[in-house]
């Protein structure tokens, strides 16, 4: 059997978006063209490869089947695409890059800006997450390069640059309050974290326990980094943030760092492909441009 590269484009947008709607406008289709062309791969494959219901498609068996297969033929395709431009002499072709929130603050914009600048005809995809989501995007085949903090564990991830941006986490206020609060009063107040599961939720519960202390109460989570920074600049809330981001916030006065040693983080980054990855032209000047902007020999 032959796959058709738009109709497993198709299949993947409905997957990562949930939806037949959210789907179409990332395809740029019509909602009823793009079911069509869902309808017909299932026909062709013989069987549903969704459940459809009020909130959206949930993959089937055949579906689930189909996801890591699609997932490596469009990215085959993609690379066939790229090397046959190439050798055309066409700097063309797609960048796929992921990384944290702390690195997408300056470096990696200024690189990315960089890159568009001297070769505009390479389209530039970043997407910003925590450390373990762009792991596994990265596993998928999602992402080409992701920049994170030196944490990521897995076998067919390598690093292949250091990326010499430090950061630290550390519990913030807003701005005032009393001075130098210790680990116990900090954790007798309520916070707002990002919701369980999150690589930072889950380093800081590690310290507390580290520490012999009980969790704090999280009286709001949420998955925005930047709801985190508003809802503590604008209540009694305390958050634990990278203070690469807060840090107009708390030059301006509006957020008060509390570097209370057992609850603060340290942390270094690097930049890391799939292990054994063939990498395009594309991934290899944002590569270039990373360590350029970033001052990194390696």
């Amino acid at each position: 059997m032959t796959f058709d590269r738009r109709d497993l484009g198709a299949f993947l947008a409905v997957v990562d978006c949930g939806s037949l709607g959210r789907a179409a406008l990332v395809m740029n289709m019509t909602q009823p063209s793009l079911s069509r062309r869902i309808r017909e791969l299932e026909i062709r494959l013989g069987g549903p490869l969704f459940e459809r219901h009020s909130k959206g498609m949930a993959l089937t068996a055949a579906g689930e089947t189909l996801l890591d297969h699609a997932r490596l033929l469009v990215f085959e395709m993609e690379q066939a695409e790229n090397a046959l431009a190439e050798l055309n002499g066409m700097q063309r072709g797609k960048l796929r890059l992921g990384a944290v929130a702390a690195a997408c603050r300056d470096a990696v914009p200024r690189a990315l800006a960089a890159m568009a600048r001297e070769f505009p005809d390479i389209s530039i995809d970043l997407f910003e997450a925590p450390d373990g989501e762009l792991a596994e995007a990265l596993l998928e085949r999602r992402l080409d390069l992701v920049v994170a903090s030196g944490m990521l564990e897995d076998d067919d991830i390598e690093a292949v640059a250091d990326f010499p941006l430090k950061d630290r986490f550390v519990p913030c206020s807003r701005g005032g309050g009393n001075a130098g609060p210790d680990i116990d009063d900090l954790l007798e107040r309520p916070w707002v974290m990002l919701r369980r599961g999150r690589t930072p939720r889950q380093l800081f519960e590690e310290l507390v326990m580290a520490a012999g202390r009980k969790l704090p109460r999280v009286a709001i989570e949420t998955n925005s980094v930047g709801a985190q920074i508003a809802l503590v600049a604008n209540s009694d809330l305390l958050g634990w943030l990278p203070t690469q981001l807060v840090s107009s916030e708390v030059a301006a006065g509006v957020l008060r760092l509390h570097p209370v040693p057992a609850l603060t983080l340290e942390r270094s980054f690097r930049i890391y492909r799939r292990r054994r990855a063939i990498l395009g032209k594309p991934a290899l000047f944002a590569l270039e441009h990373l360590r350029e902007v970033t001052g990194s020999a390696r």
